[in-house]
């Protein structure tokens, strides 16, 4: 049977939750006066629950569901690695030290992403240096450092490490260091579909801005051997693609329509259901798309079931659940 990978989830590790916990702002774990926890993270907070940090029963579950391997990173919208670099280190340090011995206790069932103290490049590239001395598989970077060319040139640096020391490079949505934070969810009416407008919406916009940089511009064009991954399939790019081949055969005739001159980049599924899964193999090629489940925060369960019911060719499903990440990860 091929292997069953899922290329997109999240793990917390116990000195993280530990530091998490001790913090007095966001990012933090706190006990709420109802009972449980909240995660404080960016621009909100939300349930905190044991499925993040909860080791056996992450092993239990990937029993059940079929899954052979987790390639776990920080979830990128919390916000940790954009803190000041005084408080970004320690926890990323956490995190990838924790991610590391988890990867070296269970290799046939876990991969990890580092996580880099983002405010500062140099203490960045000295992380992953020793994040690679560790033999975590890449580094996340924010989604919101390639909404243009220009902007991704301050992440730059980060691929030529990437190109010479190897290694992935994971973009999920997340916030710059320099991204204004505070609360915005309870002050917007439930009647204005605040969720639907900035957990869906806005994030799968700015992943669309992601893949047009990384996918349609030439800022690749320098690191042919860096693998790299976006997650949410690339935002709304399957769906608008058409759009984008139209206007081009209108205002630059001469041009390679948009279809035609994607960049090979992996997209993984994560929180997108059957019918996106196959748009997206059609656009990108089956060959381009991960099993993601950005489990805990979304259902892997329900995930791993779009794959399978997905318009697809026993082949191309193969492919997808795991065969495409096992190659991906080959490559690091």
């Amino acid at each position: 049977m091929p292997p069953v990978i899922d290329a997109h989830a999240h793990f917390l590790p116990e000195a993280l939750v530990a530091a998490l916990r001790a913090r007095c702002e966001s990012p933090d774990i706190r006990a709420e006066p109802a009972g449980g926890e909240s995660f404080g993270i960016f621009r909100t907070r939300m349930p905190y629950g044991r499925a993040y940090d909860d080791l056996d029963a992450r092993l239990a579950r990937m029993e059940m569901l079929g899954v052979d391997r987790q390639v776990l990173s920080l979830p990128g919208l919390f916000g940790i690695d954009s803190r000041p670099a005084d408080q970004s280190l320690p926890l990323v340090r956490a995190f990838n030290d924790g991610i590391a011995a988890l990867v070296r206790r269970h290799p046939d069932r876990f991969s990890g992403i580092a996580a880099l103290p983002l405010a500062d490049p140099a203490a960045a590239a000295e992380e992953y240096r020793r994040a690679r001395g560790l033999g975590l598989s890449g580094m996340i970077l924010p989604g919101d450092a390639f909404v243009s060319v220009a902007a991704a040139g301050r992440v730059r640096p980060l691929f030529e490490l990437a190109d010479e020391l190897g290694g992935l490079v994971f973009v999920h949505p997340g916030p710059l260091p320099d991204a204004a934070a505070g609360p915005v969810d309870a002050a917007a009416p439930h009647s204005d579909s605040v969720v639907h407008r900035r957990v869906t919406v806005d994030i799968q916009n700015r992943m669309t801005e992601v893949m047009v940089t990384l996918a349609l511009t030439d800022f690749l064009d320098a690191f042919p051997s860096v693998p790299v991954q976006v997650a949410n399939l690339g935002g709304s790019l399957p769906f608008v693609i058409e759009r984008m081949d139209h206007v081009y055969a209108l205002r630059h005739p001469d041009a390679a329509a948009p279809s035609r001159s994607l960049r090979p980049l992996y997209v993984d599924a994560a929180s997108l259901g059957p019918r996106a899964i196959a748009l997206a193999a059609e656009v990108y090629g089956a060959d381009r798309v991960l099993f993601g489940s950005d489990a805990p925060i979304f259902d892997d369960a329900r995930c791993l079931d779009a794959v399978r019911q997905a318009r697809l060719s026993p082949a191309e499903r193969d492919l997808i659940a795991g065969g495409n990440a096992a190659g991906m990860l080959a490559l690091t």
